[in-house]
């Protein structure tokens, strides 16, 4: 089930909503402002390249995130 993420037209509040349906759907009202008026917008996502950090496979720590802004994450 995927969460999307809406911005209230009301009061400009952004605010994430797990969704049942791939469209979209079931967004529920703003918790700020109960209002049912949002839109759906585009969120941003990281990503990693094998080329940016040929390590990534050998850390002796995989549970550890500190060097992962040296690894090709956005």
């Amino acid at each position: 089930m995927p969460i999307y993420e809406f911005k209230c037209k009301k009061c400009g509040n952004t605010f994430e909503s797990l969704c049942f349906r791939s469209t979209g759907e079931d967004k529920g009202p703003c918790p700020s402002c109960s209002s049912e008026e949002s839109e759906k917008l585009l969120s941003t996502f990281s990503s990693i390249t094998s080329s940016s950090c040929p390590d990534m496979g050998n850390n002796p720590n995989p549970a550890s995130c500190a060097s992962a802004s040296d690894c090709g994450f956005s």
